[in-house]
């Protein structure tokens, strides 16, 4: 088998939208060395399917002594993960890339290709074949303050206009099983810098692990373990800083929750630079300004990740017109110009009510099935 030959079949074992392109071999081919895509390519018949070391020793000819070593080193280095004692290899995205660049201890010369390759994917389009479902992966999470006070004001509307639970990100995350939480670095912040394109928005790590990932990262020394308390802290911190929450498009706790910025986060980024707002379902919510209140301070403008706010200057004498402009177009409920409002004059409201699928194996079977191509 030619290098070649041996690359391409863990590109389609890796899935996660990797495209048959030059680029796509120097990721993975930087990302996993030839020992290691032999190994996965030989006894791994599906990313995502666990596999105990027995079943991986036979297909692979490796001594299990020597496999024991390749696999342990491929988990340290978020090449793999694990469930107790088997081996997962997780789809490129999401799964691989995030595990990969949240661990970061990989060779910093191969870290550096596989960064600056997945930059290039991303300017080759990669995030719209990501997006070629009419299901979204991700879906974002209103800021946690605002979300509040929308429920004190909205709480006497009818059943098809309440808050629910999912959307809530307090009660999101308390329904964590187990419930262990810890913080970890930024997988798209950590690839960025590697590519040379650090980030803009903040030099803080926010985003959160769950549950069994979270288990993971604390017992490899990667994340920092906290309670919910102090995980809703960070969560606020990041608001005030302009990101963005976002997870798993579905109704149970996801194994993480990013706090994403838009010039990192391949999904914001996409939806910013792209247009590719068929990446991300929107929050329910929409910002509303209180034009009494507002003084046109312009922080809302100047925090929305997304650029959807802008001044309005005036055109009148009595200066009647002169207001802050939301474009609920450009818009994805993320409540960050609310949550940093220092008038208080902006508010969120609930106005749709879609509804994400139950589990991730429901999400990911509906992912399939609304594949555009």
């Amino acid at each position: 088998m030619t290098n070649l030959e041996l690359y391409e079949k863990l590109r389609r074992l890796l899935k996660g939208g990797l495209p048959k392109h030059e680029i796509t071999y120097k990721l993975i081919s930087n990302m996993y060395t030839e020992e290691e895509a032999e190994i996965l390519v030989s006894s791994f018949k599906k990313a995502g399917k666990p596999v105990n070391i027995r079943d991986i020793a036979k297909p692979s000819g490796v001594p299990r002594d020597k496999l024991k070593k390749i696999l342990n080193n491929m988990y340290d280095k978020g090449k793999l993960t694990k469930l107790g004692t088997l081996y997962v290899l997780l789809p490129y995205l999401p799964g691989g890339f995030e595990v990969y660049f949240t661990n970061c201890t990989d060779d910093p010369n191969r870290m550096k290709k596989v960064a600056e390759a997945h930059l290039e994917l991303f300017r080759l389009g990669f995030p719209l074949e990501l997006s070629a479902s009419n299901y979204t992966i991700y879906r974002v999470i209103p800021a946690v303050e605002p979300t509040e006070k929308s429920i004190d004001i909205n709480q006497d509307l009818a059943a098809q206009h309440q808050i629910m639970p999912y959307e809530i990100l307090r009660k999101y995350l308390s329904d964590a099983n187990p419930k262990i939480y810890a913080v970890v670095p930024c997988s798209c912040r950590n690839a960025a810098k590697l590519a040379g394109e650090p980030c803009k928005q903040t030099k803080e790590n926010y985003c959160v692990t769950t549950g069994t990932l979270a288990q993971m990262v604390i017992e490899q020394g990667i994340g920092r373990q906290v309670i919910l308390d102090e995980l809703m802290e960070v969560m606020e911190r990041a608001e005030k800083e302009g990101l963005v929450h976002q997870t798993f498009n579905m109704q149970d706790t996801a194994i993480f929750v990013c706090n994403c910025c838009s010039c990192c986060c391949g999904f914001l980024k996409s939806v910013k630079e792209l247009n590719n707002y068929g990446s991300i379902t929107k929050s329910n919510f929409d910002p509303i300004i209180n034009r009494q209140l507002c003084t046109l301070c312009e922080t809302c403008m100047n925090i929305c990740p997304m650029n959807a706010i802008y001044h309005h200057w005036p055109h009148k004498d009595d200066l009647s017109d002169d207001f802050m402009k939301i474009r609920l177009d450009l818009c994805i409920g993320c409540g960050i110009c609310a949550s940093n409002c220092p008038s208080e004059a902006i508010t969120l409201e609930k106005v749709r009510n879609v509804i994400p699928i139950k589990s991730q194996a429901e999400m990911r079977a509906k992912l399939v099935e609304e594949r555009i191509h």
